[in-house]
């Protein structure tokens, strides 16, 4: 899985908005009243969404 919800099954994603770019995601508020990302099915895994993520713990910031 190439797309946010590999953070939001982390448990990392703090519902920024900052993959909201994407047309294939929407936000919807979890069991816990907050929003968080979710993906639908015509997701093609490019994985753009992940790179804009602050919180992939894979990311390699340019400093």
């Amino acid at each position: 899985m190439n797309n946010i919800m590999s953070i939001v099954n982390a448990g990392v994603c703090t519902g920024c908005n900052a993959c909201g770019f994407c047309e294939h995601i929407s936000f919807q508020q979890n069991q816990y009243g907050f929003y968080s990302p979710v993906v639908d099915d015509k997701c093609n895994n490019c994985g753009k969404c992940v790179k804009e993520c602050i919180y992939d713990p894979n990311r390699e910031d340019d400093d």
